[in-house]
């Protein structure tokens, strides 16, 4: 009884934070993707030319994530905005599940799960967010789960099962090509890692082809999604227009940004390193056993974390992806250690008696009680841009907008008559318009404005308004609580 209370514990807690991350969304690309999912449940063509910006663009736009705009189109036709924050909601809890099924492979606990959730939540918690990328971390953790399966579980051996088996994979190499573009980087890695699990656990050799069939599967089925081996073309070019641009793809150490990532990159190097120092020394259980396969599970989630922490040091997007990775490692390496912690006589009794569930269960309950109403409180208007939303009622009819990216993503879907010079489809766009934009915003002698603007959101700081190439006055119409419009006088 007490486990199972622990899990609803667990299970309440991440609701609750899942409520808080999708009610109120800080991120503003899948109010883009939503628009890009309406639009093609109307019918449109999946690659076409752009047509929501009046500014620099290249003329073509490819959705990387078709499959998850399509389904914020649809919440956003059912419910709204708020729809489109349920959708993300259970997305991340699409994570959250798979996490804990993974955590429970490598036998962990339902507290030190919930511990290991916390402290990954607060190492990269803007990773935590309603966006594909992280139904992409959901869909890696489950495949692996899967891959330990087919060394782990009785399956018949017989030609039916390698033609299931690499069918099934290929379906969701499929699913999660159309996901996000990013899978198709993940699959190929998964297509080693699934093999390399079966040769770990020391299982038989028709488990280890097994496996592999599956990875190879997995990889097949990903170049089968909406742009086939072109996905390849589309993911350079997202990094090169991304690359020195957005946060996620700058490196922890860049001016501005230290204070906050690089002490995330050490925490995340050496948690790491202590995990696969950990697995190297021990190697239990007999080829073949339970104990030995999980192990080699741990082993290779610890080395796909071990790797993009390393690439976190080029680039913040990885550095999420080595915690949401690592989270089922630690909550295994904490259910672990805390009964020797507890068994240690030379540990005081004060600290021993903090190991125990029974200490924490009722302070987590009692947390998990006063979380979820605030939640729910949170969540009264969920998914709702509130500044946008505020004001984009006011911009002129058919304006053309200037504003930065993030403000453009959300206009893009409450006012679909205005056209906005740049949003975040960095490879849309490309690099330059990127330092234009952020070059004219943040001119000292005032906002910059590229002519041929109607309207422009601009921070509530700003003071004056120029526009390039004329002498055309620009008044403020509305004041919001951080953004000004402004429209010719």
């Amino acid at each position: 009884m007490r486990s199972r209370w622990d899990w609803v514990v667990l299970g309440a807690w991440v609701t609750a934070l899942v409520t808080f991350r999708a009610a109120r969304m800080t991120e503003r690309d899948p109010y883009w993707q939503a628009r890009d999912g309406i639009e093609r449940l109307s019918g449109t063509p999946l690659v076409r030319a752009d047509s929501w910006s009046w500014g620099p663009s290249e003329g073509t736009f490819r959705p990387t994530s078709p499959l998850w705009n399509t389904l914020l189109g649809l919440g956003d036709r059912g419910l709204g905005l708020a729809g489109i924050a349920l959708v993300g909601a259970l997305g991340m809890l699409a994570y959250f599940v798979a996490a804990a099924v993974t955590a429970r492979r490598l036998g962990a606990r339902p507290l030190p799960i919930l511990a290991a959730t916390v402290l990954v939540s607060v190492l990269a918690l803007p990773m935590v967010s309603p966006r594909a990328t992280i139904v992409v971390q959901a869909f890696m953790l489950a495949t692996l789960a899967l891959g330990h399966s087919l060394v782990t579980r009785a399956i018949p051996r017989r030609g039916s099962t390698y033609a299931g088996v690499a069918l099934a994979a290929a379906a969701l190499g499929w699913l999660g090509a159309w996901l996000h573009v990013s899978w198709a980087v993940t699959a190929l890695g998964l297509a080693g890692a699934l093999p390399l699990l079966a040769v770990l656990s020391g299982a038989a050799r028709w488990r280890a082809a097994l496996a592999a069939v599956a990875g190879a599967g997995l990889a097949v089925g990903s170049l089968l999604g909406p742009y086939g081996w072109s996905v390849w073309r589309l993911l350079l070019d997202v990094s090169a227009a991304s690359g020195g641009q957005i946060i996620e793809w700058l490196p922890p150490f860049t001016a501005g940004l230290r204070v906050r990532w690089v002490p995330v990159a050490v925490v995340l190097l050496v948690l790491a390193v202590l995990c696969a120092s950990r697995l190297t020394r021990h190697r239990p259980g007999a080829p073949g056993s339970r104990e030995r396969s999980r192990w080699a599970l741990e082993v290779v989630l610890t080395l796909i974390g071990l790797l993009a922490a390393v690439a976190g040091l080029m680039a913040i997007r990885f550095l999420g992806v080595a915690a949401l990775t690592l989270l089922p490692v630690l909550a295994s390496r904490l259910s672990a250690a805390t009964p020797r912690w507890r068994a240690d006589p030379a540990r005081s009794e004060a600290l021993r008696t903090r190991l125990r569930a029974a200490y924490w269960r009722p302070i987590v309950t009692a947390v998990a009680v006063l979380l979820l109403p605030l939640a729910v409180a949170r969540s009264v208007d969920p998914g709702t841009p509130t500044v946008e939303a505020d004001i984009a009622p006011s911009l002129p009819r058919d304006c053309r907008l200037f504003t930065d990216p993030d403000t453009a993503g959300a206009v893009l879907l409450l006012r679909p008559d205005v056209e906005v010079w740049v949003d975040m489809r960095t490879e849309v766009h490309g690099a330059q318009a990127f330092a234009d934009t952020r070059r004219r915003l943040q001119s000292p002698g005032g906002v910059v404005l590229p002519a041929g603007a109607t309207c422009a959101l601009l921070p509530a700081s700003v003071r004056s308004v120029t526009e390039d190439g004329t002498d055309r006055r620009w008044g403020l119409l509305r004041s919001g609580s951080t953004l000004k419009l402004w429209v010719p006088a």
